[in-house]
């Protein structure tokens, strides 16, 4: 990454045209104006690729507020019950008062050792005695 910035800023420096600059460096004209306005910004620091020290988002829930999500979810579980990702928003939005997006649900279910679990559907006029006898025997 930081190599082909330099090579970027070193063709700009020759003075070579943009069209050219950006064919070789294969940057559109938008990450190009980008770059440098960055190193407008902050200099030569504008080539280091900053990845390695993002962090990442925030945690929704704190180590414990998990911990006590999984321990609900198992608890349940030896009980017969199956959380779906509805059912674990509205748990941590009651207990703790934080709303989740749907698509995280599944994140903290796969922590705690369960992956998201739904029935498939059955037909209304499914009829299950002619199911069983298509069945293959073995």
């Amino acid at each position: 990454m930081e190599r082909r910035r330099a090579q970027f800023f070193a063709l700009l420096a020759e003075q070579r045209p943009v069209k050219e600059v950006l064919s070789i460096s294969r940057y559109s004209r938008v990450t190009a104006y980008h770059l440098l306005g960055r190193y407008r910004e902050v200099g030569l620091a504008a080539l280091r690729d900053g990845r390695q020290t993002n962090r990442g988002a925030p945690t929704l829930l704190t180590p414990e507020e998990q911990q006590r999500l999984a321990a609900q979810i198992h608890k349940d579980f030896e009980q017969g019950i199956v959380w779906e990702g509805k059912q674990v928003q509205a748990w941590v939005k009651q207990e703790f008062g934080k709303d989740v997006y749907l698509s995280r649900t599944y994140e903290f279910m796969r922590a705690a050792g369960f992956s998201p679990q739904k029935p498939r559907p059955r037909h209304v006029k499914g009829d299950e005695e002619a199911k069983e006898a298509s069945k293959t025997k073995r």
